[in-house]
């Protein structure tokens, strides 16, 4: 207090009225923020506090409709004065949305003539949504297991936030730092992020999914996929040499049906000649048989043929000497 009573000295000092506002804010939407304000004024009695925002007033603040007004008998109700009509006129804003990105500004009457007072510049405020950001050792590629992290809450229109909560896959985490920080990410880590403001869970970001990639992989996933590429080769190596067997086999089954039609032509052809010309070639057939049997039959090696004839000779070489003799 001592702090914003010295702050306000030289505008007593130099006019005797002042309004002094808190420093711009970014407010998360669906959070409720608190415009803080203090003003003075020489002595007189305040009978009227109003809070404009610039865009329907066009920054003069001195025409309606205004976002609270004292003397009015329903206010927007987003809009909570929380202050007083001697120093004090903090506004309270609840469930923020975009629409409320705009400047206010305070105005207050005096029952003294002329004095009114608008407190100018006013306050900006700018809505915007939380949302997650990672930063990461390694800039380029997926995240594998190792690697250190830091998912970030914030907002766009502002630094680090004070406290939040984090959520993983909408489970609350036991962390309110702005900063969730990951040394060495495993896969259990994997998931889906989101945070909010600490005491505005309506305030909920997006979320952020991480999916953490084992490198390593366990041994049976690597088998699996070794084992499955293997078989695909396998496979893809026996459709080959079928192809091929059944490229090789191909003119076989032709030769064979152009024999087929050749013999059945054949066939046709001798079914087609005079008898006579049949009757012949089965004399010839019969004749052909006889003679192997024959030869079957009667031919025998030349040297016992020719020892069967010397015996035959001295046999009768002896009957001739005995008759002779006789």
């Amino acid at each position: 207090m001592l702090q914003i009573i010295l702050l306000l000295l030289p505008g007593v000092l130099s006019t005797g009225w002042n309004v002094n506002y808190s420093h711009p804010i970014c407010a998360a939407r669906g959070s409720s923020v608190t415009i803080a304000c203090t003003f003075i004024y020489p002595p007189a009695q305040v009978q009227r506090v109003l809070w404009c925002s610039v865009g329907p007033n066009h920054g003069v603040c001195m025409n309606e409709p205004y976002v609270y007004d004292s003397e009015a008998n329903k206010n927007q109700r987003n809009f909570q004065y929380i202050g007083d009509k001697t120093s004090n006129c903090s506004l309270l804003i609840s469930n923020i949305n975009q629409t409320h990105s705009k400047e206010y500004k305070f105005r207050f009457m005096t029952n003294v003539t002329g004095g009114t007072w608008t407190g100018n510049p006013g306050v900006k405020m700018s809505v915007d949504d939380l949302r997650v950001s990672m930063t990461r050792s390694r800039e380029n590629g997926s995240i594998i297991v190792g690697d250190s992290l830091n998912l970030t809450c914030k907002l766009n229109c502002s630094g680090n936030l004070a406290e939040v909560q984090w959520f993983k896959n909408g489970e609350l985490v036991q962390h309110s730092d702005p900063v969730l920080t990951f040394s060495s990410i495993t896969a259990k880590d994997s998931g889906s992020y989101s945070c909010s403001l600490r005491s505005f869970k309506t305030t909920v970001s997006e979320e952020f999914r991480i999916h953490i990639e084992d490198v390593a992989g366990s041994p049976t996933v690597l088998i699996i996929v070794v084992s499955l590429v293997s078989l695909g080769f396998i496979i893809v190596a026996v459709m080959l040499i079928r192809r091929k067997t059944e490229t090789h086999r191909k003119p076989n089954k032709e030769e064979e049906t152009q024999s087929s039609h050749y013999s059945t032509h054949q066939t046709t052809a001798k079914t087609e000649t005079p008898t006579a010309s049949t009757n012949l070639e089965e004399a010839e057939n019969v004749l052909q048989e006889d003679e192997v049997q024959y030869a079957s039959v009667n031919i025998q090696p030349k040297k016992l043929l020719q020892k069967s004839a010397k015996t035959e000779q001295e046999n009768d070489s002896s009957i001739y000497s005995t008759v002779m003799n006789g």
